[in-house]
């Protein structure tokens, strides 16, 4: 299962005043805090040869969008263990889970692709997918994420209006 790809982030309307390479930062985090929950599979990453890239980002020595060109700008499931696959497919959702806190901690940059693929954008997301994750755990490992505030705003949709 392909979670995202980079890709499909710069065809189409992609802001022209943005280097291909934006397109694949809010993947690129969510890999990081991966990375650092360890959760990626051993296996995928032994076969693949991305062991010491995979190092250098936990130990913060290099890019933290550093697997973009090995990974071809993916985030699938066979790169993730277990946990990391449900965890995923859970807060991963488009428009749900993890889309929906990117926008909502980097705003407009976020909706440009003008967020820097940088250590302190991942400090700032970091904290974010941790917590989520705790909640995820909290609530069970749902397969879906529970969004309270996306739940009441579907809701609201669904009934009738009154004149």
């Amino acid at each position: 299962m392909e979670y995202d790809l980079w890709r499909w982030h710069t065809e189409g309307a992609f802001p022209k005043d943005q280097p291909p390479e934006q397109g694949y930062v809010h993947i690129g985090m969510f890999l990081v805090w991966l990375i650092d929950a360890d959760m990626l599979d051993h296996e995928w990453a032994a076969g693949n040869a991305v062991s010491s890239t995979i190092e250098s980002i936990h130990e913060r020595k290099g890019s933290a969008c550093a697997l973009r060109d090995i990974t071809e700008g993916r985030l699938a499931g066979d790169m993730l263990g277990t946990e990391g696959q449900a965890f995923a497919g859970a807060y991963y959702a488009p428009e749900y889970g993890y889309v929906r806190d990117w926008n909502r901690v980097f705003g407009r940059a976020a909706a440009h692709y003008a967020v820097p693929g940088d250590w302190e954008t991942y400090d700032r997301i970091g904290p974010v997918i941790e917590r989520r994750y705790r909640e995820w755990i909290a609530a069970g490992r749902p397969e879906l994420m529970p969004m309270p505030r996306l739940l009441d705003f579907l809701l609201r949709l669904a009934r009738p209006r009154l004149r």
